[in-house]
């Protein structure tokens, strides 16, 4: 099953890599333009609000791992963005090694307002992929309403 999700998670990694090149390259400084139609937010914001759901409930939750929450202030660049969603591909890197063989049992946890939760890695798992392609929907919006029309992202593109 790891090598599976493996796969599954490059093809993730290879459309945030579409879209990570498109504002690098057509939207430059308008990633920290505020987007009154999303209540203001960035696309810089959505992008660190994405890696933090992956720090969140990978390390957090998963493996009761301190994790500082991110402020999307501290990454005004799209290389800083980079630098920041290599920590992802690491966290994702570790949290498939650590449960290998284990994706099926869950994981309970108290959460901070003293509500448990349970959640298996295969559940964490998927729950953090649509998340990210969830946003990366709303990103690419925002491209289109800021004026640059974005290229195909999805895994498979035409």
């Amino acid at each position: 099953m790891i090598d599976t999700l493996q796969k599954q998670y490059a093809l993730v990694h290879s459309s945030r890599g579409v879209v990570l090149n498109f504002l690098e390259t057509q939207v430059g400084p308008d990633l920290n333009t505020q987007v009154p139609v999303f209540e203001n937010r960035t696309i810089r914001y959505m992008l660190v609000h994405i890696a933090g759901c992956y720090f969140h409930w990978l390390e957090r939750f998963a493996v009761k791992r301190d994790v500082e929450r991110l402020n999307d202030e501290d990454f005004v660049t799209t290389a800083s963005i980079r630098v920041l969603f290599n920590s992802v591909d690491h966290t994702m890197g570790q949290f498939l090694t650590d449960f290998e063989g284990k994706m099926e049992l869950p994981i309970i946890r108290m959460l901070p307002n003293q509500r448990q939760e349970s959640a298996t890695p295969l559940e964490l798992f998927t729950h953090v992929i649509t998340h990210e392609f969830h946003h990366k929907g709303q990103i690419v919006t925002m491209c289109r309403l800021l004026g640059y029309p974005p290229p195909d992202t999805d895994v498979i593109r035409f």
